[in-house]
């Protein structure tokens, strides 16, 4: 026998369709009803054991939104037992982000030997499908319309996954109260309170007597415009330097050969200096990044974008910035650098990397422990041991005659920034400025046959920190 699903929609929302599998005759399934709203929500029905044998149930709900240019998946699960010929009403977990489009809702009840195992598709005994369209409201057209730019690893995050999460930053940059936030979007304030509450617990921002802000930039497609040209004019000028410097780096090269410091052989890949052979790497992860990204961007301290979280829970309140008008002012390319005593490790692709994340990250963060991550194995990251004090000069000489242009772009950053009212350029705006600098300059010279792409542009560099007055 097929079941009804009771749908009580709220404003905004359009049920598009709803289809259930038959009934098993171990556990029946009454009518659903659902509220359909943004945040946590609760699917109450009733169910009944068919059987004389107590049962262990497992009730498993996914929302996939589709139809716009972020996709958030949410996953919950909830454990219930259901005694011997019992009827019992339920209310497993729903989490809906805060998107717009179409939503594809399941809802699959298991019977399971044990609420901890892994459910199996042989344990289902119901499951329950169906499709719901959230309309945004007029008022709020303008701000979902341009795709909003998240730091790289910070836009893949749970927190900012949704449409709302990103134009909610937009509403506080205007100075909007929580209350006129939840009018305009039709929602109600208290899921407004847990979208900003979590703002907070990341650094992200502040309440001073009731009154929300943002600790960190959004910068609006006018602002973008002017650096994106700066970008670019940087971008050439770079090539220009490391293209007059190739001839001078490949000196330093013979002459660190000669010293005995790293080995002549190209296929050494231990050797501490072997990177120097593979100009890609070395130009796009060690000088644009490791070298003139952290003198531009951080000027003498470390850039450590990721210190003190993990590229899951990316937890990055210096580096943070929001940037509107899609992909054309952002740049590509990834960057992480983590030091562990006296080891650092440099992460770096010319493209965003898959990583792999436990599923309880957040919540692990939540209680002071570190995630498990790892890159996915399909990455294939290339890797390489080096030595930093060998290096060093050969980074040393592709930057030469770089100095004037770093500080002459910095002065012309911060211009652009405060002429569009902020006050001044901040880590995390010169963090996004740069990622387009180096994205645009890797793209140059290897255009203009420089330097050569190796594999998928993924690389993995470890070595020591470098030895001082060394």
């Amino acid at each position: 026998m097929g079941k009804v699903i009771r749908v009580l929609l709220l404003g905004g929302m359009t049920a598009l369709a709803a289809c259930a599998t038959p009934q098993e005759r171990e556990v029946s399934v009454g009518d659903i009803d659902l509220s359909l709203q943004w945040g946590e929500q609760k699917a109450v029905f009733e169910i009944t054991n068919e059987t004389e044998e107590a049962k262990f149930l497992t009730v498993e709900t996914e929302v996939q939104f589709t139809g716009s240019y972020l996709s958030p998946n949410r996953r919950a699960g909830s454990h219930f037992i259901l005694l011997p010929s019992a009827t019992q009403t339920v209310s497993p977990v729903i989490n809906i982000p805060g998107n717009y489009g179409q939503a594809e809702i399941n809802l699959s009840v298991y019977d399971v030997v044990d609420t901890l195992d892994v459910v199996l598709p042989d344990q289902k005994r119901f499951e329950q499908h169906f499709s719901v369209v959230f309309h945004a409201p007029e008022a709020v057209l303008g701000y979902v319309q341009e795709k909003i730019n998240l730091p790289p690893r910070v836009a893949e995050h749970p927190y900012f996954d949704n449409e709302f999460s990103r134009a909610f930053l937009l509403m506080l940059s205007e100075g909007k109260s929580l209350e006129d936030i939840a009018a305009l979007v039709k929602t109600d304030v208290p899921f407004v309170r847990t979208i900003f509450d979590r703002l907070v617990d990341y650094g992200y921002a502040t309440e001073s007597k009731g009154f929300p802000e943002l600790l960190f930039p959004v910068i609006e497609v006018p602002e973008a415009e002017e650096a994106k040209q700066l970008a670019e004019r940087t971008a050439d000028s770079l090539v220009r330097i490391i293209s007059n410097n190739l001839p001078a780096y490949w000196n330093v090269v013979d002459s660190l050969v000669a010293a005995g410091k790293m080995s002549g052989d190209k296929n050494k890949f231990l050797d501490g200096g072997a990177v120097l052979y593979r100009t890609f790497p070395t130009i796009a992860a060690l000088s644009l990044w490791f070298d003139m990204g952290q003198r531009f961007i951080t000027r003498s301290a470390p850039l450590l974008i990721y210190n003190g979280t993990d590229p899951c829970n990316a937890r990055i309140p210096d580096y943070m910035y929001a940037v509107r008008g899609g992909d054309y002012f952002n740049g590509t390319n990834f960057y992480a650098l983590f030091y562990t005593g006296s080891q650092y490790k440099i992460l770096y692709g010319d493209s965003l990397p898959e990583i792999e994340c436990e599923e309880d990250f957040i919540l692990k963060r939540r209680r002071g422990r570190r995630p498990i991550w790892n890159m996915a194995k399909s990455v294939g990251q290339e890797s390489f041991m080096i030595d930093t004090n060998v290096v060093r000069p050969a980074l040393t000489a592709l930057s030469n005659g770089a100095d004037s242009l770093l500080s002459r772009t910095y002065f012309d950053l911060k211009d652009i920034a405060i002429r569009h009212g902020h006050l001044k350029v901040t880590f995390g705006a010169r963090y996004w400025f740069w990622n387009v600098v180096a994205s645009r300059t890797v793209v140059k010279l290897t255009a203009a046959g420089l330097i050569e792409r190796r594999g998928n542009g993924q690389f993995q560099i470890q070595g020591l920190r470098p030895t001082p007055g060394k």
